[in-house]
């Protein structure tokens, strides 16, 4: 005779169901074996010594890598992490933000630290390999840290920042960290290469066109990012936002065994991720019918309409931790949702000038990737989104990198998408290349090695001049030689 225990073994009083724990022991070993095995496997590189006669070329732009969201530790004031660490992987960290206006003050005291994945290996265990790729990628073709004193080799920086925090502060601490760079090297008018990754590219995206100014309503695009911009590319960019943005804010991120250290009501006191939700114009919902389900994410009206966050039963606040006083909620995502609006309507605004730098924009396109939700017929139950037969996949499933959709890299739901020969939405983009990768194993495929590594390998142009006039006068001066692909 069995009876099941809560924390699922099976014990049995002729001591038949001996064997289940350590099964399943024995089942846990090999998983996070194999994780081991993958988070430090060798991989396939491109040749470096097919770069060597460009670097010897000198002249070559310092690198900036931009990570995405997750991507930079969190430490506390003393330096010690708290994102990612074992006990947020395992157990329960509180990474909540207050519930504070206006969103700039929406802070705590964590400051952000290196590249996760790059000093510890625990974090590739649980998939974050993608920066560790970077930084091989870079190094294999002659770059160095640049703490690393070596100036016979072009250096790269890392710009680290607080990714629960607004893009708009976040494009405002990029900014200062190259105007800082800059003045390091006594070089006043210093440019940079740019390694936009995920969200990343959406800060950079936005300091190339404005600089550090508010998003305001009709603000002109200025390109005032480019006097610090020698190259900017974008890898994998949410352009057109994406649903698992709604996902986390609805259910939550599971981070290695915990399901509490980005819970739904943590994260829902996270600017950033609001401004990761697809616009009204890149619709993102289905009905049960599976017919497009006009909605506007960015509105609260929709939020109230489908009962979602704060607007949510009683009942389903309670069990998500979140049922205390919800008017300070719904006044933050008042705020945070016209944030995300007024975001995404400066990138997607018409430019009167050309962009004076070179924009080149890469992803994935050859797997089956989550695009829209399901909602219920019935009031008050969130979205699905999971499938449940080969129609609901088809509807809600398209071309991506598993994590982001071919449409939203490129910005199709944008009028200019319909203009472009490669269907891109984002006037600025110079090249885009899309292949065979997957969001978070993209700088371990050869040919985006090669792409990347021949952009940054460029020499840098003589002066930046051409650059400032174009800014200054509104357009690109006569003489500013036509921008090329790859």
């Amino acid at each position: 005779m069995r009876r099941c225990l809560y924390n699922g073994g099976v014990e049995s009083r002729n001591g038949t169901g001996g064997w289940a724990l350590p099964f399943l022991a024995g089942v846990a070993a090999g998983t996070a074996g194999v994780a081991l095995l993958r988070a430090l496997e060798r991989k396939p590189a491109i040749d470096p010594r097919l770069f060597r006669g460009l670097l010897g070329k000198g002249g070559i732009a310092p690198a900036v890598v931009v990570p995405g969201i997750m991507g930079s530790c969190l430490l506390r004031p003393d330096g010690t992490a708290v994102w990612l660490n074992l006990r947020n992987a395992l157990g329960h960290y509180n990474l909540s933000l207050p519930f504070a206006l206006p969103l700039s003050e929406c802070r705590d005291d964590l400051v952000p630290g290196p590249l996760l994945g790059t000093e510890a290996v625990m974090p590739r265990l649980f998939g974050f390999t993608e920066y560790a790729d970077l930084l091989e990628v870079l190094e294999s073709g002659g770059f160095r840290a640049a703490s690393r004193r070596d100036e016979t080799r072009p250096a790269y920086h890392v710009f680290s920042y607080d990714w629960r925090r607004d893009l708009v502060d976040s494009a405002r601490r990029l900014h200062e960290m190259l105007d800082a760079l800059a003045e390091a090297r006594g070089d006043p008018d210093a440019r940079f290469n740019l390694i936009g990754h995920s969200m990343g590219g959406l800060v950079a995206r936005y300091y190339l066109r404005y600089g550090a100014a508010e998003p305001d309503e009709g603000a002109p695009v200025t390109w005032a990012g480019a006097r610090r911009i020698q190259n900017l590319i974008l890898v994998a960019v949410p352009n057109g936002g994406a649903v698992h943005a709604l996902e986390a804010l609805l259910y939550g991120n599971r981070v290695g065994l915990s399901y509490t250290t980005l819970a739904a009501e943590v994260i829902a006191r996270m600017p950033s991720v609001y401004e990761l939700l697809p616009p009204a114009n890149a619709p993102a919902l289905l009905d049960h019918t599976l017919e497009p389900l006009p909605a506007d994410l960015h509105d609260i009206a929709t939020w109230e309409r489908f009962g979602w966050g704060p607007f949510a039963p009683a009942v389903v606040r309670r069990l998500s931790g979140s049922d205390g006083d919800i008017q300070p909620h719904r006044r933050f995502l008042e705020a945070a949702l016209l944030r995300a609006r007024a975001f995404h309507g400066a990138l997607a605004r018409p430019a009167d000038a050309p962009c004076p730098v070179r924009v080149t924009l890469l992803g994935g396109d050859c797997l089956p990737t989550l695009a829209r939700a399901v909602v219920p017929d019935k009031e008050g139950l969130p979205p699905r989104f999971e499938p449940w037969n080969r129609t609901e996949t088809e509807a809600m499933f398209e071309a991506g990198d598993g994590r982001l959709t071919r449409a939203s890299v490129l910005a199709q739901h944008l009028p200019a998408a319909d203009e472009d020969e490669a269907g891109c939405g984002i006037p600025e983009v110079t090249q885009a290349m899309f292949g065979s990768a997957d969001h978070h194993g993209i700088y371990r495929e050869p040919t985006f090695q090669s792409i990347i590594l021949r952009q940054l390998l460029r020499p840098a142009r003589a002066s930046r001049a051409p650059v400032a006039e174009a800014i200054e006068d509104g357009a690109l001066p006569l003489g500013e030689p036509p921008l090329s692909g790859i």
